[in-house]
């Protein structure tokens, strides 16, 4: 078959286009390759556009902080091109089917708008698969009457339940992914750049044992840590930098967990030649316990600039509460000795976990601060496909509306924590940063994402 994979336009106050790079659709696109299907992939988000659209009536409780201060945010856009130059671009590649990547639950409007619109354009199967079309795949159906199918979990396990109106499922033998090196043949190293600089993200490692309960990747990966072999990741590297990229971005859940795997990759790298003067970037986050004194040095004299950890809260007993782990090198330890290989640090707090109030966010928040790194806010928001989604006491309006499963939306407030609390403390977090950020120490090759 001629499979079209698709990357669709998304709507929201800003998008971080450091983090758009479509690795889960070129693994898609290596599974069908593998199955004997002819791929192509049009990627909506490369290059980058973006248009003013009206506030979504769901989001209009945020109107009055709107442009306030600049530091929040001005106006709600579409990122992408736009659904008319897409669909003309889809019917001339006179596909048999058409695949989009559904991963996050806020977006899903772009997906809905665009399926029906796809099949009566080219009149072909359409399918979804990611994270959210992972997480709510039976109300993806029936939200969406001209959707023929949804690939659940990844893709090598996904796609061989689908069938597509063909006699048999499109990939009838079981693949490992460890054994696949993603399509990034599809895709121009010359259109996903950071700064001035063409990169690439990989992954290492799938599942995480932690169990965090507003963490997803169980959902998608499992518990169970799987890597792939040293040698097989340094020849996608290699085939990557044959292609000119020059920063690697690690997109694994848990990249460090298993010391000696991450150790021999680190020192493997190190020594090859053609990898030299790369760059390195894990901007998922990395869990800071992991970190000892010998593997930050590695990473530094491996092509590692800055790091970005997860630190989630500063309260023990929430941590402990939501199963997340916190045992092993302390983050003040982890952060100094950074600092001392000169490392840049950002630390990723969440804000509006229910159970925080606003006094445990603030000592959070100036504990970081402190430590001379920059605090990335990560808003709390309703997170489908984990324990704590059904523990959350929502209205049912607001369960609902999917528009509203987005940190930009504040949709989760409580008692002790009010939106325009939450906002008041995300608003001091990116002042601090944006302080900070016109020290020496701190300007320098500093890369910031845009919720930052």
């Amino acid at each position: 078959m001629r499979i079209l994979l698709l990357q669709p336009p998304l709507e929201d106050f800003y998008t971080t286009p450091i983090r758009l790079y479509p690795l889960g659709l070129l693994y898609t696109a290596a599974v069908l390759r593998r199955a004997g299907h002819e791929v192509t992939l049009v990627d909506a988000l490369t290059p980058l556009k973006k248009r003013t659209l009206a506030l979504p009536a769901g989001l209009r409780h945020l109107r009055p902080f709107l442009g306030a201060t600049p530091h929040f945010f001005s106006h709600y856009y579409r990122f992408g091109r736009e659904d008319e130059a897409l669909l003309t671009e889809i019917a001339a590649a006179r596909p048999d089917a058409v695949g989009i990547s559904s991963q996050f639950t806020a977006y899903y409007k772009n997906v809905d708008d665009l399926v029906p619109r796809i099949k009566r354009a080219v009149g072909c199967p359409v399918f979804i698969g990611g994270h959210h079309a992972t997480a709510f795949g039976a109300e993806c159906l029936k939200r969406t009457p001209s959707l023929d199918a949804v690939c659940i979990g990844p893709a090598e396990t996904g796609i061989r339940h689908l069938t597509l109106g063909r006699e048999g499922p499109l990939l009838a033998e079981a693949v490992d992914w460890r054994t696949l090196t993603p399509a990034h043949d599809l895709v121009e190293p010359e259109r996903y750049l950071i700064g001035r600089i063409p990169y690439a993200s990989l992954q290492c490692t799938r599942g995480c044992p932690h169990g965090c309960d507003f963490c997803g990747v169980e959902k998608m990966f499992g518990r169970r840590l799987r890597c792939r072999s040293v040698d097989h990741v340094l020849w996608e590297m290699q085939l990557l930098h044959a292609r000119g990229v020059r920063i690697f971005n690690f997109e694994d859940d848990n990249l460090t967990l298993r010391r000696s795997w991450f150790k021999a990759l680190l020192l493997a790298i190190r020594a090859t030649p053609r990898l030299a003067g790369i760059e390195l970037t894990a901007m998922n986050g990395l869990c800071y316990p992991t970190l000892d004194a010998e593997i930050l040095e590695l990473m530094q004299t491996a092509g590692f600039q800055r790091l970005n950890l997860s630190f989630v809260t500063g309260d023990p007993g929430l941590r402990q509460a939501y199963n997340r782990p916190h045992v092993g090198e302390g983050l003040d330890t982890v952060i100094t000795r950074a600092q001392r290989l000169g490392l840049q640090v950002t630390v990723y707090i969440i804000l509006g976990l229910p159970g925080q109030n606003e006094r445990e966010i603030k000592t959070s928040i100036d504990y970081l601060l402190d430590l001379g790194v920059l605090v990335g806010p990560s808003i709390f928001y309703i997170p489908p496909g984990t324990p704590v989604y059904d523990r959350l006491d929502l209205p049912a309006a607001t369960r609902a509306d999917w528009n509203l499963y987005r940190s930009t939306a504040f949709a989760v407030e409580s008692a002790l924590l009010p939106r325009a609390k939450l906002i008041e403390l995300f608003i001091y977090v990116r002042q601090e940063n944006l302080r900070r950020l016109r020290l020496p120490s701190l300007r320098k090759n500093v890369l910031v994402p845009d919720g930052l």
